[in-house]
């Protein structure tokens, strides 16, 4: 079985959304890029914009970001956004 994406967006007050995902977009520094599976390690720097996620066999979702970081490894992918 393939393992799955999964993602968390936490802010400081609150876990904003955590479960699997098949794509998760989002704004970066240098341009909007996208995460998808077996995606290679990367920390990042996100710039004010949107996060785009598609759960696993739900509708996609939106998520407003002002900045943060995002960490990925082994198809584990940590948004920590700024108050």
């Amino acid at each position: 079985m393939e393992t799955p994406l999964n993602l968390e967006i936490v802010s400081p007050e609150k876990v904003v959304f955590s479960g699997d995902v098949e794509l998760v977009e989002m704004p970066g520094k240098r341009g909007r890029f996208a995460i998808l599976r077996n995606h290679a390690p990367i920390i990042a720097t996100l710039a004010a914009g949107q996060i785009r996620v598609k759960p696993v066999g739900k509708p996609e979702e939106a998520f407003d970001c002002q900045a943060g970081y995002v960490e990925c490894s082994n198809n584990k992918v940590s948004i920590l956004l700024n108050a």
